[in-house]
C-alpha cells in the first residue's frame, strides 16, 4: 500500500496574511488616487457651486456687530422657527394627501409662504440699509472691501476668497 501524504503547501500562513493585508491596502490607496483624480479632473466649471446669493454676501460682508443686530430683528427663536416649519411641513405634507385634493389648498400654503418670507426679506433690507447709512465713510469703504472679497471668491472657486487687484498708481 501506498502512502498518501499531503504535500505540504510552499506558503506559511502569516505569509497568506501579509499578502492580503498588503492587497487590502493596496486596493484602498489606488481608490483614493482614482477619487482624487474623478474629484480634481474634469471640467472644474460644470462643479463649481453656484455663487452665493447677493443678499447672503451683503450680510457676510458686514461686520460681526451689525450681523448681531440683524439677527435680533428676527423675532422668532430657533426653537419657534422650528416648532412653524414642522408644524408648516405637516400642514403641507396633509395638503397634498388629501383626498380628494384640493389644489386651492395648497396654493393658499405656498402663498402665505411666500408672503411671509416676503416680508421678511422686505424687514431685513430696510434694517441692512439703516446699517448701510449709518456707516462713516471709512466703515462703509472697509464693507465694500470685504463684499469686493467675498464676491472675487466665489468667481474661482479655487480656494479662499482672493484679494482684490492692486488699484492702479495715479500719474
Amino acid at each position: 500500500m501506498t502512502e498518501t501524504t499531503s504535500k505540504p503547501s510552499g506558503m506559511r500562513p502569516w505569509v497568506r496574511v501579509l499578502l492580503v493585508a498588503s492587497l487590502t491596502a493596496n486596493l484602498a490607496v489606488a481608490g483614493l488616487a482614482v477619487g482624487a483624480a474623478i474629484r480634481v479632473g474634469g471640467d472644474r466649471h460644470e462643479k463649481a457651486r453656484p455663487p452665493m446669493p447677493l443678499g447672503a454676501q451683503l450680510y457676510r460682508a458686514l461686520p460681526r456687530e451689525d450681523k448681531d443686530l440683524l439677527r435680533k430683528r428676527d423675532r422668532e427663536t430657533r426653537e419657534e422657527r422650528t416648532a412653524r416649519r414642522m408644524a408648516e411641513t405637516a400642514e403641507l405634507d396633509a395638503a397634498l394627501r388629501a383626498v380628494p385634493f384640493d389644489p386651492e389648498r395648497v396654493s393658499d400654503f405656498v402663498i402665505r409662504d411666500a408672503v411671509r418670507q416676503d416680508t421678511f426679506e422686505r424687514d431685513m433690507r430696510q434694517a441692512w440699509m439703516g446699517r448701510i447709512v449709518a456707516m462713516s465713510d471709512e466703515d462703509r469703504a472697509a464693507y465694500a472691501d470685504r463684499l469686493q472679497e467675498l464676491m472675487q471668491g466665489h468667481d474661482h472657486h479655487d480656494g479662499p476668497p482672493s484679494k482684490a487687484p492692486p488699484k492702479p498708481a495715479d500719474p
